[in-house]
């Protein structure tokens, strides 16, 4: 498995050249959120979906 150095400059590599700073901050937080999501999908740390529809309907 890659350093995540290695997968952050690979990510900043992979935009257009005329990037701007927020735009590659974006992506690189977008990136790390998905991450983060799929650990803890393998974890099980999640809420099933029926509990989301019930606090949902409450809002």
């Amino acid at each position: 498995m890659n350093s995540i150095k290695e997968q952050m400059i690979k990510i900043i590599t992979d935009l257009p050249d005329d990037s701007s700073f927020d735009e590659i901050l974006h992506e690189l937080d977008f990136t790390s959120m998905i991450s983060n999501g799929l650990k803890d999908s393998i974890n099980e740390n999640v809420i099933p979906a029926n509990d989301l529809r019930k606090d949902i309907s409450k809002w």
